[in-house]
């Protein structure tokens, strides 16, 4: 039987998160950030960045920001798995938003995604993410090209 578990990064996983992001599948959709970047987030009181661990490794990581106003919103950025077609993507986003609403206390998740990335737009999809009020956001990526990205969010479940 297979477990996972979504824990606090730690300098230790800069490697893991880098292997990752720096796929030149990853490259058009999400930024591979240089390990001081990293530090600064895990040291920004205004975010919080996990790894989510499949059968003992990591399998994952993403990163919440805007967690001082948790009251009202957080956003799920840069998130990304290890191994694609292997099943784990709606395991994977299933503990993300449970962290998000149950741990972090925000009614509000939303993330944005490149128009191209269908894979991920479908995952979104199936986890419950809608299309939000406000639309597209812009991402500049680090190759220079501006990116017109789709905002899609979830509110929480309300009890009863």
């Amino acid at each position: 039987m297979s477990s996972s578990v979504l824990r606090p990064a730690t300098d230790r996983d800069f490697a893991f998160v880098r292997s990752v992001a720096g796929r030149p599948e990853n490259q058009h959709f999400i930024e591979d950030a240089p390990e001081d970047a990293l530090q600064m987030i895990l040291s920004n009181p205004d975010a919080a960045f996990v790894i989510w661990e499949h059968d003992g490794q990591p399998a994952g990581f993403a990163m919440f920001h805007g967690c001082a106003q948790s009251d009202v919103q957080i956003e799920l950025r840069r998130l990304a798995l290890d191994r694609t077609d292997q099943g784990l993507g709606q395991p994977f986003l299933r503990a993300l938003i449970a962290f998000a609403f149950e741990s972090l206390g925000t009614p509000r998740l939303w993330l944005d995604v490149a128009p191209e990335n269908a894979r991920a737009i479908r995952s979104y999809e199936k986890a419950g993410f809608t299309p939000a009020p406000e639309g597209t956001a812009i991402w500049h990526r680090p190759d220079g090209v501006d990116v017109e990205l789709l905002v899609f969010h979830m509110l929480k479940p309300t009890e009863g």
